[in-house]
């Protein structure tokens, strides 16, 4: 079942993207094509058309994952607003694609409030708009969603996939700890500054709003926080968060890698009590192999790296299919965590409720922190 509801998601994004690719179980004997499943996600053997839609991608052009989801979505007709902190070389992602031709505009002055947009648009495609936001800066979303306002466009959906990797210990301008300000902090303060319009549009169109975290399955590999105590032992390290002391680039990415899971988990549980149109859930999209190489640079590494790649790599067109699925599905389950299309068991941590009811709060706390100063 998980096989056939991934292939299916597959073939219907690869269609779009003038891939030869065919649904496996979406043609005839004879050769003839089936109609989908009016319950498939996204269909079996049709090409997905998001035309009218509105989504926000974080991570163009540093993560691989989301450059690819957003020029997928885009073929799709869909238009992409990526929060960019780089937009020149946002633009350089989109510009190599020799299928398309485009027209891109800039405002040399900027918006009013500092953000500066440029806009890429194909024929047949949705429109690709970088505006800017750097999330090592929570300054900057604020001046992003102001932009993203100013155009009143629909909102139908958040892909939160920037993703600093095992990094070296290092903090933000805002004093945080980098994976887990831009794995986790600045994706909390975006949606919640942007979910007025998920509602808003979520309750014109019919469709439910989606949030969709890109989590990782080593969020089990986080900090031990609770010595000699009954499971769950892990958790996050709210004390020594932003200390170099103890410091482990894999810990601290698991870190936050769980924080995406238990933000996931909270925040469906808000919405759900509110009877708000809107689910948030969480997805792992597996590992590429340059995400791989990345995370391994260190010495020896590379050796490390050429054992682990048959294993625990996906393709980037593997990868993005979990990722798009939970994206544009019309149901799922809120909170959940997904792999390979279905939902899956994720660690004992981020189930717990004590834990997840502390992080929203601190959360709360450090990402509006200058507002309330």
């Amino acid at each position: 079942a998980m096989d056939a509801a991934w292939h299916a998601v597959r073939d219907s994004f690869t269609g779009c993207a003038g891939y030869s690719a065919r649904a496996l179980d979406g043609e005839s004997s004879d050769g003839a094509t089936r109609e989908g499943d009016e319950n498939d996600a996204l269909g079996r053997n049709r090409s997905v058309d998001l035309s009218g839609r509105t989504y926000v991608i974080t991570g163009v052009p540093t993560t691989a994952i989301a450059v690819e989801c957003a020029k997928r979505l885009s073929r799709a007709g869909a238009r992409v607003v990526c929060a960019c902190a780089d937009v020149k070389a946002g633009e350089g992602a989109f510009e190599r694609e020799p299928e398309t031709t485009e027209s891109t505009t800039r405002d040399e002055e900027g918006d009013a409030d500092g953000a500066k947009a440029t806009t890429r648009e194909s024929p047949n495609e949705g429109e690709v708009v970088m505006l800017y936001c750097d999330l090592e800066k929570l300054e900057t979303i604020e001046s992003f969603v102001k932009a993203f306002c100013a155009k009143a466009w629909a909102l139908d959906g958040i892909l939160n996939a920037e993703t600093a990797t095992m990094v070296e210990f290092g903090l933000t301008s805002d004093g945080i700890e980098r994976q887990f300000a831009v794995n986790h902090l600045a994706h909390y303060k975006l949606t919640a500054l942007l979910m007025d319009e998920l509602v808003r549009t979520a309750a014109a169109s019919g469709r439910e709003g989606r949030v969709v975290n890109l989590s990782s399955n080593l969020h089990h590999f986080t900090y031990r926080v609770r010595q000699g105590t009954i499971k769950p032992s892990r958790g996050i390290d709210f004390v020594n968060l932003n200390s170099e002391m103890g410091y482990t680039p894999i810990n601290s990415y698991g870190q936050s890698k769980l924080a995406n899971l238990l933000h996931a988990w909270t925040l469906s549980e808000r919405l759900a009590k509110n009877g708000s149109p809107v689910r948030c859930v969480a997805a792992t999209p597996g590992m590429t192999e340059l995400e791989l190489e990345r995370s391994l640079a260190f010495p020896g590494g590379s050796f490390l790296s050429g054992l682990l790649k048959s294993t625990v790599t996906s393709s980037l067109e593997d990868a993005v299919v979990t990722p798009l699925y939970c994206l544009t599905a019309p149901k799922l389950p809120p909170g959940t965590f997904f792999s390979k299309c279905l939902p899956v068991k994720s660690s004992l941590p981020s189930r717990d409720p004590r834990l997840a009811s502390k992080l929203w709060e601190f959360s709360e706390e450090m990402a509006f922190a200058t507002e309330r100063a």
